[in-house]
């Protein structure tokens, strides 16, 4: 799994849909011949009767609107609509038989479910709401025996479950004695499906909202999985986080909201739903465009020529670039700039086209991984001067086993950047002076960086400055602010500010959110929560759940591995 790039090891619109979705893909997708290998199962029930079970108006028209999304993405789909049990399982058969060859198979499933007895079961058409321990498995769909069987072995699984994760029983078995404590239905789980990854339209607890906003042909899960797949080279655990973002600030506010969709998994190479596209080096200068005012580098640095009329960045200003998460704020570019266009830009000499183009080859996101050609655009982008490429390139050097001239080398990038007012810079300075990184640690300098950066809105900075008595209880309030205003990276600073304070118990809430948005910092801090029953009931399954999922996360914190060892292991 590629490590997420978060400001989080440095310091221990809606959905963006236009006028939405068009109307439900032709009822041909999905009919076309199995070959290839990537291959797409897509299950979706909508026709419950509305007395036993709740019809789902749009839980077809959801895989009826992803199946062209992954057939363009050069995935070969099949579709179940409305199946009873007998024909789940003939679909199933035949779907197996003729993916054999696969390589990768993804599953998306839009319908009820619940776990039982350690598994997680999907509802055929005809499924009871009621049954018998002994009728469970004639009458569901074992999610993890429909892995089993139709992916072949060695192949990369990623399963879509998109169902509702309430408390309330959406089955009941009659003769289990849940009053005596024997356990019945529950909201959906973990399920172990060895190489790959889950993607849960809606945390463990939540609904699964069918429309948003009202009225809306699709669930927003659906429209957000369709309006991110269309920028190439996202590898998947950077497509998870923007489709979570999408969903949750499509639904934040609403009645049943905010829904936030759940991932977890284990992969060791980089996945792409779309490939990252190839652009040869040294494309044609005559592409791209000059230097403008909205990129341009500080006052004193070297200009291009005269200003086109438009530029294509003009609207990614150095304050968005100070404080935005990266992988959320390249998806966003990517979104509106293939990446062909933006390598064009950074060849011409462009120094924001630059520093994106940096940090995507970096990381191989839009474009192949290339750690040369990405330390070459960085020194481009910071030889003129701009802030945010000296950051970025400083970060580069250091993050490479570097030798001593690279440390300096970086302490002068991330000073020039920070004393042109690059509020990232100036949080990556403060962490580095306060671990000594560039010699005997400096903390009255390291918190007045952290108060300069905070000031400008930068959420790590604000976290850094609830360490400081004097510092705190503003900067408290200021993470409330970002937690209330829907960023849940406000959440996830809350919950390690108080676990830091010994006052956890105070931001359980806060530990959910950011735990469910991925955070890997309030996973480790929630699963300690319930081993040790500090502000929640002690519950050791929630604990090794969350513990499981920390522990997945390369970003994870030693000191938060340490804290969490042994629980669920």
């Amino acid at each position: 799994m590629k490590q997420v790039r978060r400001i989080i090891a440095l310091v221990a619109g809606l959905l963006a849909l236009g006028g939405l979705a068009p109307a439900a893909a032709a009822q041909s997708c999905g009919t076309a011949p199995l070959k290839g290998e990537r291959v797409a199962l897509l299950i979706g029930n909508s026709a419950y009767n509305d007395f036993e079970w709740p019809s789902l108006k749009n839980a077809v028209n959801d895989i009826d609107y992803v199946c062209e999304a992954f057939e363009r993405a050069g995935m070969a789909p099949r579709i179940v609509r409305n199946a009873d049990k007998a024909a789940l399982d003939k679909a199933l058969d035949d779907f197996a038989a003729k993916a054999r060859g696969a390589k990768s198979v993804l599953i998306y499933y839009a319908g009820h479910g619940f776990e039982y007895g350690g598994r997680n079961w999907l509802v055929p058409m005809d499924a009871p709401p009621a049954t018998r321990r002994a009728d469970v498995e004639k009458r569901y769909l074992s999610i993890e025996a429909l892995v089993k069987h139709v992916v072949p072995k060695g192949a990369f699984t990623l399963l879509f479950v998109d169902a509702c994760r309430t408390t309330e029983p959406v089955v009941r078995v009659e003769d289990v004695d849940v009053a005596a404590g024997v356990a019945g239905s529950a909201p959906l789980g973990l399920l172990d499906i060895g190489q790959g990854a889950v993607f849960y339209s809606t945390a463990k607890g939540r609904p699964a909202l069918d429309f948003a906003p009202v009225g809306s042909p699709v669930s927003p899960f659906a429209a957000a999985v369709v309006h991110q797949l269309a920028i190439p080279g996202l590898e998947i655990s950077d497509y998870f986080k923007i489709v979570s973002r999408d969903v949750y600030k499509a639904t934040f506010g609403m009645q049943l909201g905010p829904q936030q969709p759940f991932h977890y998994g284990s992969w060791f190479d980089d996945y792409y739903l779309v490939a990252p596209v190839e652009v040869p080096q040294a494309r044609a200068a005559a592409a791209a465009l000059p230097v403008t005012a909205a990129a341009a580098p500080p006052a004193g640095a070297t200009r291009g020529p005269a200003k086109p009329a438009a530029d294509p960045l003009a609207d990614i200003s150095l304050d968005r670039l100070a404080i935005e998460d990266e992988p959320l704020l390249v998806a966003d570019v990517l979104a509106h700039h293939p990446a062909a266009q933006l390598v064009a830009l950074a060849d011409g000499g462009h120094p924001l086209a630059q520093h994106l183009a940096g940090y995507m080859f970096s990381l191989g996101v839009g474009v192949k991984k290339d750690l040369p050609r990405a330390r070459a655009y960085l020194e481009q982008s910071a030889a003129q001067g701009f802030p945010a490429g000296q950051q970025e390139l400083a970060y580069l050097l250091l993050e490479n086993d570097p030798s001593p001239d690279d440390v300096k080398r970086a302490y002068d990038l991330y000073l020039a950047s920070s004393n042109a007012g690059f509020s990232k810079a100036k949080t990556h300075l403060a962490y580095r002076l306060a671990v000594g990184t560039f010699g005997p640690a400096d903390f009255v300098r390291s918190q007045a960086l952290y108060a300069e950066a905070a000031a400008k809105g930068h959420p790590a900075a604000i976290f850094a400055l609830t360490y400081f008595p004097d510092t705190r209880a503003a900067n408290m309030a200021r993470l409330r602010t970002l937690a209330d205003g829907g960023n849940p990276e406000g959440n996830h600073w809350l919950c390690e500010a108080h676990f830091a304070d010994k006052t956890r118990k105070d931001a359980i809430e806060d530990c959910g959110v950011g735990a469910r948005a991925g955070f890997a910092g309030s996973r480790a801090i929630l699963a300690d929560a319930y081993a040790k029953g500090d502000g929640v009931p002690v519950d050791a399954k929630e604990a090794a759940f969350w513990a499981k999922l920390a522990r997945d996360l390369p970003e994870l914190r030693k000191d938060q591995r340490d804290l969490i060892a042994g629980v669920g292991e």
